[in-house]
């Protein structure tokens, strides 16, 4: 970190663990040690990506927007995108989710394991159906588990439950218009 920037980060911490007008601050102890961790170790992109996740999920919009840039300035790759695009899906932020996924695909040449179903996801959540079933196909191709509704609900159990919503929409289309007929 540049000297100039300890002070801004350190003002952005405070701005942080003390809230604004609109919205008072939120304390979790997930929290408390994402803020020991990044005060530890400014330079940890990992703890700034979970605590903007978590702020995302808790609805703190500009606090989870800081920290989610912060990561992407210190770990400009394709898994830091790919987190960073799940928070912003958390957000409602459609077409920054989108944006993220996609450069995260691109970033991994398409390799990495959730590739396909976060493009799916995005293009689901930005009306673009058929690049979302599309994707999809290619999820369930390399994930087996995406093409049934069982195996689907015990890879997902973690997920939240929007997430969760999205994805079994898109998974219900894909298996009536997309999936080979059984037998």
């Amino acid at each position: 970190m540049k000297p100039a920037s300890l002070p801004i980060a350190a003002a952005l911490a405070v701005a942080l663990l003390t809230g604004c007008a609109h919205h008072p601050p939120i304390t979790t102890p997930k929290l408390a040690k994402l803020n020991e961790q990044i005060l530890a170790k400014p330079d940890n992109a990992q703890a700034f990506v979970n605590r903007g996740y978590a702020y995302a999920l808790l609805g703190q919009k500009s606090a989870a927007r800081a920290d989610l840039r912060r990561a992407v300035e210190l770990a400009n790759t394709a898994p830091m995108h790919n987190q960073v695009g799940w928070a912003y899906f958390n957000m409602s932020d459609r077409a920054e989710a989108l944006r993220e996924w996609k450069l995260a695909a691109d970033l991994s040449k398409r390799n990495a394991r959730y590739d396909y179903y976060c493009l799916a996801m995005g293009y689901w959540v930005n009306g673009d159906v058929g690049q979302a079933v599309e994707n999809y196909d290619l999820a369930v191709k390399r994930d087996e588990r995406f093409g049934d509704a069982k195996s689907l609900a015990e890879r997902t159990a973690e997920w939240t439950a929007t997430e969760q919503r999205e994805i079994h929409a898109i998974y219900v289309l894909w298996s009536k218009t997309y999936a080979e007929p059984k037998p």
